[in-house]
């Protein structure tokens, strides 16, 4: 209430004609009608009946509820006296701004007329309730309670756009009649004075892989690896021996026992020559068949008799009990040998795919640049031949600003075309480094022409097929089950290097002996008259600490244990690749579709334009503006054809990379890397390149590939 005493005591200095006192209910009406015959009503603002409300409440917010009832009654009655008041505005008609004329700064400015809501009628309330939150009811008040929709259950999958469903695939991805304008025009020659080569991405593949320097250096990693088991095989081989030595003895004689004699020392000479084979089997044992000749003198006495010739024939085995025994042990070698061929293989399949994938996508880019090539040659010449009009008819109708605006969109795509003409010689360049065929280098000018079309029609591919088929055949996946499998063949060899060395040792001879250097007679003597000698034993061995081998062992485990995270690294590494590839195919689908409605719509739009440029008059302003539109247009064109021929290639690549996530580009091309590394190699005569003729109309093209 002291709102509005204090409007009374305002008011009645304002107005003191006014009656004191009037019932302080009236006021609220009374500064209604005076506001809006002072024209403040007549500003572009909207003050409803509600915000009349929100002043009055807010001025007392402890009001009861009922308060705030009455207080909607007042505007009620005020909103009536609004009506009543003699305030008249003449209506106005909204006109478009474009169809106004010009106005200057002393033009007056209409008024628009105030926009008076209907307020909205009282809520009818049966009991008067008091409020427990003021601001709550304040609310209630001013603006209806609308409660939010109720969240969505999260236990429900929600369901895709319809563009992002993996479940819509579309195989015919363009109409099947459409046949891009350039389509002849990519397959004929640019460069008359040079020779020319078709070629395509089979011919291509092929030539790569029996002419490439890089296919090459590729196919001779496995044959290096290979030659490693043949170097861990050679540890069973059987090996021939001969030792011979020649031993002179002169040592003083410290005993008559020594000599016989009074002689001061004793001396002795001693050849022995031993030869034999010797053999390691796989599960350790070392079996030696020797024999011994020897020739010995001595001045002893007891040296009988003189000039001796003794001969030994020995047989021995020494076996592991322990420490080294088994065939998994002692081939152990061998095994990793296979494996680390198999990883080089592995290895030699991804790097050959990588490079056919570079040689497939250099094509396309070839393609796509003799393609960009054409598009900026008619591009340029609609240009030409709209300023060609210009200029014919500069002294009719046509104006220099006009002409002026062709030229530079003239210039501009001649650049243009200048750079995508380099970039053609680039991409053939490019080519014949990847593909080092003999036809392609036997001209350096030589012209490389595509021929091979891009396919715009696909087939449905989920993510789970493609992952089942690059968990199969990718190379990744099979090298690192490979190192795997090594790491616990070392770890199997490092289990029993912590064992001790226990070994088994037995040896037999037969020996003879003879004077006067009779090795003849001792040979044979040891069969006739000798008898067998055995010896049989065990020779045991271990390290106190045995650190090396605990050590060792620690390190395998942990190698292995890397390993093994490894391979889960790398088939998630593949599963995100092959869904990145998969996703790749269906964006270029998309994008493809996208591209060629985006064309087709700006050919229209240039057609539009080019008719309507016509028939406008040429010195008209409007002439000018639909010259630039005209312009911009054939921009626009230029933009989206050459979109269009990006997104076909890009669908081209996108299936040929998701082969390559796959790992099946070499079983797509129905290649055999063995196959390839068994072929003979050509001969000099096979390897010189058949002539290449130029591509004259009467005359043969070069070498096809």
């Amino acid at each position: 209430m002291n709102f509005y005493v204090g409007g009374v005591h305002r008011m009645h200095k304002a107005f003191p004609s006014i009656d004191q006192n009037h019932h302080s209910r009236l006021w609220p009406v009374f500064l209604l009608v005076v506001w809006g015959c002072s024209g403040c009503a007549l500003l572009p603002g909207q003050l409803n009946s509600k915000a009349l409300i929100e002043n009055k409440v807010t001025a007392s917010e402890a009001l009861p509820s009922t308060s705030i009832i009455q207080a909607e009654h007042e505007t009620a009655e005020s909103d009536a006296a609004q009506e009543d008041s003699q305030i008249s505005l003449a209506a106005h008609e909204v006109q478009d701004s474009r169809s106004l004329p010009r106005q200057s700064a002393n033009t007056p400015v209409a008024l628009l007329p105030p926009d008076f809501e209907t307020p909205p009628e009282p809520p009818v309330r049966t009991a008067a309730v008091p409020p427990v939150k003021s601001d709550y009811q304040l609310t209630q008040a001013i603006t209806p309670y609308t409660p939010l929709p109720p969240a969505p259950d999260s236990t429900k999958p929600s369901r895709l756009p319809e563009s992002f469903a993996g479940d819509a695939w579309s195989t015919q991805l363009i109409p099947q009649n459409f046949t891009p304008w350039w389509a002849d025009s990519v397959t004929l020659q640019f460069r008359p004075q040079s020779h020319q080569s078709p070629v395509n991405v089979n011919t291509l593949i092929q030539e790569t892989l029996l002419n490439s320097s890089q296919v090459r250096i590729i196919n001779d990693d496995p044959i290096i690896a290979e030659t490693a088991i043949t170097q861990a095989m050679a540890e069973f081989d059987p090996k021939l021996f001969i030792e011979s030595k020649f031993n002179r003895i002169s040592i003083p004689s410290s005993s008559t026992l020594d000599t016989g004699t009074n002689f001061s020392r004793l001396r002795e000479n001693n050849w022995s020559s031993n030869f034999g084979v010797r053999r390691k089997n796989s599960q350790g044992g070392e079996l030696e068949f020797s024999q011994q000749f020897g020739l010995n003198t001595s001045n002893s006495i007891f040296f009988v008799p003189p000039n001796q010739g003794d001969t030994r024939l020995t047989l021995s085995y020494n076996q592991p009990l322990l420490n080294g025994r088994g065939e998994a042990y002692n081939e152990s070698l061998i095994v990793l040998a296979e494996l680390n061929t198999d990883i080089t293989t592995d290895r030699t399949q991804a790097a050959l795919q990588d490079h056919l994938l570079k040689v497939t996508e250099t094509y396309w880019e070839l393609y796509l640049n003799r393609v960009l090539f054409i598009q900026k040659q008619k591009h340029l010449q609609d240009g030409m031949r709209i300023l060609k009009y210009l200029e014919q008819r500069y002294n009719i109708d046509s104006l220099q600003s006009q002409i002026a605006r062709a030229r530079a969109a003239v210039a501009k795509r001649r650049s243009e075309l200048i750079r995508i003409e380099a970039a053609v010689q680039n991409s053939e360049t490019r080519l014949r480094a990847l593909v080092n065929s003999p036809q392609l280098k036997s001209s350096p000018n030589l012209e490389l022409i595509s021929i091979q079309q891009p396919i715009d029609n696909s087939l449905p591919v989920t993510i789970e097929d493609a992952m089942a088929t690059a968990l199969e055949y990718r190379s990744e996946v099979d090298i690192a089950s490979r190192e795997i499998e090594a790491a616990q063949v070392r770890l199997g060899v490092a289990c029993n290097d912590l064992l001790p060395k226990l070994d088994l040792v037995l040896e037999t001879y037969l020996s003879g002996l003879k004077g006067e250097f009779d090795l003849s007679r001792a040979w044979v003597d040891q069969f006739s008259v000798g008898e067998p000698s055995y010896t049989a034993g065990l020779v045991f061995e271990v390290p106190l600490y045995r650190q090396e081998a605990r050590s060792r062992h620690l390190q395998r485990s942990v190698e292995l244990r890397r390993l093994l995270s490894r391979f889960e690294l790398t088939v998630e590494n593949l599963r995100a690749e092959v869904e990145t590839a998969v996703r790749q195919v269906r964006t270029a689908n998309r994008n493809l579709q996208s591209q060629y409605q985006a064309m087709i719509a700006a050919e229209a739009d240039v057609e539009f334009l080019q008719r309507r440029w016509e028939m406008a008059p040429g010195l008209d302003r409007a002439s000018s503006f639909l010259l630039e539109d005209l312009i911009d247009s054939q921009d626009r064109r230029a933009e989206a054809e050459q979109a269009f021929v990006t997104a076909q290639v890009d669908h081209v690549l996108s299936q040929t990379r998701l082969n390559r996530a796959t790992g099946t580009i070499l079983r797509q091309e129905r290649i055999v890397p063995e196959a390839m590394s068994e072929g003979p190699v050509p001969s000099s005569e096979q390897d010189a390149p058949p002539p290449v003729v130029p591509a004259d109309s009467d005359q043969q093209q070069g070498p096809k590939l």
